[in-house]
């Protein structure tokens, strides 16, 4: 009776976990049954975990293995090349253009950047480099460099008319899935000068002082025409818009750019700050309508200070501020003594609030300021759009380069898109509870506020969700065609769409050492101890998954049975199992980890057959082909 019990209370849990899923919008992963799974146990598998049966690991015959390479090649060598000036042109060079094309170099694609100024920037502009953009730097090998360029700042302290009433530590967040628990400051003007030197290195200048001048389209390529000193045409297979909020390529692809101007206007000025406070802390401050803004940059020397423009709207939009206005108002929103002088970069500015209505267009793709703009709170910007190059550029290689159908293109705006809008909605909910209250909500904050932010820095749930939220790390895309979940033991670890954590393996060694160079990435894990028999089984089962995913680079990790193995990356340490999901002292797991860092496919055990069809499936469509065949045969 006790067991029925048990089994009913399960069964009711699983779905109501699927009702509340479905009332929140958030879908569930795709568990897909083994194939042959039956009845009950197929039922239980959608639910999400199934009774074990015993372990197989599924293998191909060598014939097998060759015939799969044949077909990848020629899926591969069966598409027709069009005969262009570049593969891809890429139309802006702000830190998401730029970025874009230091990907697609990495993924051997031959790309052009073009750029309507002068030269580059030299504000600071953006600053604030969250935890998944330095992930992202450690992969393209950047991430010391960064760094360097930067000030690292662990907190944010919140101050209501004059006081200090809490803050977040993101030391507190225990966020162990990261080595970067920490927001770098760093100039948009040294992120896009470290990325030029990046390309510069791999034989790749800006085309400066060249604008769109149109864009066309057909069936096989891209047509721009370039205007500079001369009018050039320039023909590609796909065309990259990073030309910002009145992108040119958005123009020409007829994409709407849906929102809207927040009234509000700001001060900003990039300066010394002399004040009783310290340079190392991102600090908020609170007071009625207005509100004030310190990030530190390059210690006490230079400062970035914010604060609301409350004058009135007439022609002074465009005036430029002298540091006297600034240092006015400031001092009226932050409640405390602050001098400023020597400014690097003032500006007067307003805030939109808009999102690009598609992301794709035929051959052309927006990223960054092009697709979504926003306020500043919460530093999200100049991240996301980075995020926004990462996610596309390997997808482009894909169908460039392995035979991928352009069904995987589609998958970019299907990830991006939606990430858009919550950064959106995240970015306008924050400005709105710090900038834009009026009246009595703006006393209401300022009255309760400090009990609230002070009860919020005493607990440690905050500090750790803020961190989550801010640094982008708990950011995962729905499952799909190129996102699967084949598992049958457990939903614990990252699931397809979800980022891949970091986690230490040895003294020597984590994951993220692993996963470099922006590339796709094979990860076999065992806790069970190996063999050096199955240790050479699985090393030559990685081998052959390496045919099948245009740049795959393999890995095994795990224990070994007898001694050292230079085959296999030794664990030392049981958090590479737990934060991939190896609870059991004989689990094992497969995972293809995409090359801007998120999980692609999983398997909760070593079938590298799965695999292959995966691999396959996503470069050139083999696995769909040869069920065609078979049902044909049939």
């Amino acid at each position: 009776m006790g067991l029925i019990i048990i089994a009913l209370v399960t069964v009711v849990a699983l779905l109501s976990r699927r009702l509340w899923a479905k009332v929140t919008k958030n879908p569930l992963p795709v568990v897909h049954a083994r194939p042959g799974a039956k009845g009950v146990r197929r039922v239980l598998d959608g639910l999400g975990k199934a009774k074990a049966p015993t372990r197989s690991n599924p293998t191909s015959s060598p014939d097998e293995v060759e015939r799969w390479r044949r077909d990848v090649r020629d899926a591969r060598s069966s598409k027709p090349r069009p005969v262009t000036d570049c593969e891809v042109l890429v139309v802006g060079a702000g830190p998401s253009g730029l970025m874009t094309a230091a990907l697609l170099i990495r993924q051997g694609v031959h790309v052009r950047v073009v750029d309507a100024n002068a030269g580059p920037a030299t504000e600071s502009r953006a600053f604030a480099i969250q935890a998944r953009t330095v992930e992202l730097f450690r992969g393209l090998g950047l991430a010391d460099e960064l760094l360097r360029r930067g000030v690292i700042t662990t907190g944010i302290r919140f101050h209501i008319k004059g006081k200090q009433v809490g803050g977040l530590d993101f030391d507190r967040s225990k966020a162990s899935t990261t080595p970067y628990q920490f927001i770098l400051m760093a100039p948009q003007a040294e992120v896009e000068e470290l990325l030029l030197a990046d390309l510069a290195r791999h034989g790749v200048e800006v085309e400066r002082g060249t604008r769109l001048a149109s864009l066309t389209q057909t069936d096989s390529t891209a047509v721009a025409r370039l205007v500079s000193a001369t009018e050039t045409v320039v023909t590609c297979q796909y065309v990259v818009g990073a030309d910002g909020a009145h992108s040119t390529v958005r123009s020409q692809l007829g994409l709407s750019f849906e929102g809207g101007e927040y009234v509000q206007r700001f001060l900003l000025a990039d300066c010394r700050v002399e004040w009783p406070l310290d340079h190392s802390h991102f600090r908020i401050f609170m007071n009625g309508r207005r509100i004030g803004l310190f990030l530190p940059l390059r210690g006490a020397e230079v400062s970035r200070v914010m604060t609301t423009d409350l004058a009135p709207r007439d022609d002074t939009d465009r005036a430029p501020i002298s540091l006297d206005e600034l240092q006015a108002e400031l001092r009226e929103a932050m409640g405390v003594p602050v001098s400023l002088s020597d400014p690097v970069w003032t500006s007067r500015y307003k805030v939109n609030l808009r999102q690009a209505g598609g992301y794709r267009a035929g051959r052309g793709f927006l990223v960054g300021d092009a697709a979504h703009i926003h306020s500043p709170a919460g530093g999200q910007g100049l991240n996301t759009g980075l995020h926004d190059a990462a996610n596309l550029a390997w997808k482009l290689a894909a169908v460039l380069h392995t035979g991928a159908d352009e069904s995987l293109l589609d998958t970019y705006a299907e990830e991006r898109h939606p990430a858009g809008v919550q950064l959106l909605k995240f970015t306008d909910r924050l400005y709105k509870v710090a900038a834009d209250l009026r009246g009595w909500r703006a006393w209401l904050r300022d009255t309760i506020g400090p009990f609230l932010v002070g009860r919020m820095s005493a607990a440690p749930l905050p500090h750790r969700k803020s961190f989550q939220r801010l640094s982008q790390i708990s950011l995962g895309y729905r499952p799909g065609d190129f996102t699967v979940n084949e598992l049958l033991y457990s939903l614990k670890g990252p699931l397809a769409g979800r980022r891949a954590p970091d986690a230490r393996i040895n003294t020597e060694r984590t994951v993220f050492d692993l996963l470099q160079g922006y590339r796709t990435h094979v990860v076999a894990l065992s806790r069970k101890h190996l063999s050096e028999a199955e240790i050479a089984e699985h090393t030559a089962q990685l081998d052959s998954v390496a045919e099948f995913g245009g740049t795959v680079e393999t890995h095994l990790v795990g224990r070994v049975a007898v001694r050292r193995h230079d085959q296999v990356e030794q664990v030392e340490s049981v958090q590479v199992f737990e934060h991939y999901g190896l609870t059991e002292p004989d689990s094992q797991a497969l995972y293809v980890i995409r090359p801007d860092g998120h999980v692609a496919w999983r398997s909760d055990e070593l079938d590298f057959d799965a695999c292959r069809r995966f691999l396959g499936r996503v470069h050139g469509g083999i696995a769909e082909r040869e069920a065609h065949s078979r049902t044909s045969a049939a």
